[in-house]
């Protein structure tokens, strides 16, 4: 997610949804080196398991592990299925009635120390403002240059339409500069049912 603040800060925020992770897929085709080496009529002359294993070693030659870079090893490999699990790269799709999971994450990006920082994240709709965090009371300490401090937080989507997730954060620069940050950002909640209607009239005969 992407957020908007035009002033120049030590701290940013950066947001990433939670929710499930994919499969990672891998893009090349994986094939048996069997089927261009040796003819499907190799077994039939006598030959065993033993002699295919000296054919194919002879003809990979070179740096064994180049040239099985797209060995089928395993029946499995052709699904493409890497065993990996990937984070998704981007926010995709929220409906009603479903759980915004985020983690948050506010980074110090200079050299130096920010002293007193106060971190509030709402939710804001049409109809209502949420807050999710606020430490304001008790605020961190410092964050040392190049540190940072995460959280996560929860909301359950209840409306439809345009919704803003404001994070905000108060801090003290090195300079003994009191700022205020604040970064939006936005998403929409979608109808998860469609349901149309149709009316028929049936004559009398």
């Amino acid at each position: 997610m992407s957020g908007s603040g035009a002033a120049v800060h030590s701290l940013a925020f950066r947001v990433m949804r939670l929710c499930r992770p994919s499969f990672q897929v891998d893009l090349p085709l994986r094939v048996d080196p069997v089927d261009f080496i040796v003819g499907e009529d190799f077994f039939d002359g006598g030959q065993s398991a033993a002699d295919l294993s000296v054919v194919l070693s002879q003809e990979r030659g070179g740096d064994e592990g180049f040239w099985r870079r797209f060995e089928l090893e395993d029946p499995c490999d052709a699904v493409g299925l890497s065993g990996l699990l990937v984070l998704p790269q981007t926010f995709g799709s929220i409906y009603l009635g479903e759980t915004f999971c985020s983690y948050i994450s506010v980074g110090n990006h200079t050299n130096f120390d920010v002293r007193d920082v106060a971190i509030k994240a709402e939710i804001q709709t049409d109809r209502q403002r949420v807050v999710l965090v606020d430490n304001s009371k008790a605020p961190i300490d410092s964050i040392s240059g190049g540190g940072r401090y995460d959280f996560i937080i929860e909301h359950d989507i209840k409306e439809l339409g345009p919704h803003t997730l404001v994070c905000m954060a108060a801090y003290t620069d090195p300079e003994g500069e009191r700022k205020y940050l604040p970064q939006y950002f936005k998403f929409v909640a979608s109808n998860p049912l469609s349901v149309r209607t149709k009316v028929r009239t049936v004559k009398v005969s």
